[in-house]
This record gives C-alpha cells, structure tokens and sequence, in this order.
C-alpha cells in the first residue's frame, strides 16, 4: 500500500511541473512591441511548492500560469506595474516602474519553513539567460 501511494505522490509532482518547449527552442530572442515593454516570467523548479500552479499577476490581470520550471512571456504598457503571483498563500508583490522598449526578467521562487512565501524579483538578463535555458514555455 505504501509503494502505491509513493508511485501516486510521484506521479501528481510529476503532473505539477512545467511542459513544453525549452527556452532555447521558444521565444528566445523576441522584442517589445512598439510602445510596449516584454516580461519574461520564470519560476524555478525547486521541491518547496512543486505541486502548486502559480497564477501570475500583472496590476491584477492574470497574464499566465506558472509550474515549477516553467516561464511566459508578455508585452505589457509602460508605467508603474505591480506583479505578484496568485496562489492563495503569502505572495510578495513586486513593484516596477517599467519603460517602453525595454526587456525585464521576473523571478518566481519559494521561501519559509513554516509557512510557504511566493517572491517576485528582478533579475539581471544575464543571469536570466543561464537560468532560462532549463525552463519550458507555458504561454499560449
């Protein structure tokens, strides 16, 4: 009974993570549109929340939904933005003023021991790119 329950845990973590095509294979390379700036989104694929989805948030419009590993894309206006996840435990919002033109790189990650925190964060395109190359696409 314990080896069924083991395979049936592994199998709904299995179903939680990200599918779809690698970063490297999808939307690599793509531009804002004109008078719009483009979000990558990622979340890591860490253990800690692997079996939660993670709405992803943009001023309260949902722009995607996030499994561990995976990321979107979106173009979205200038001006003061805030972006935070929606998964009904602590999400951290992030605030960001963004610019027309521009690329900007959001992590997602988890954090706590008692209690699960969902954090936001800008990070630089370079390191993006190295963390990107193992995440699978999950937009439309």
């Amino acid at each position: 009974m314990r080896f069924v329950f083991s395979v049936l845990a592994v199998l709904i973590l299995v179903g939680c993570t990200a599918t779809g095509p690698k970063f490297s294979d999808h939307n690599a390379g793509l531009k804002p549109e004109p008078g719009k700036a483009l979000v990558y989104v990622y979340r890591l694929d860490q253990f800690r929340g692997v079996g939660v989805t993670s709405p992803f948030l943009d001023n309260g419009k949902q722009v995607g939904i996030l499994n561990a590993g995976g990321y979107i894309t979106f173009q979205t206006d200038p001006g003061e933005h805030e972006f935070r996840t929606d998964v009904h435990v602590v999400d951290e919002a992030m605030l960001l003023d963004v610019v027309e033109g521009q690329t900007y790189y959001l992590k997602i990650f988890t954090q706590g021991v008692w209690r699960m925190v969902f954090n936001t964060v800008l990070v630089p395109e370079e390191k993006a790119v190295i963390e990107l190359k193992e995440m699978r696409y999950q937009g439309d």
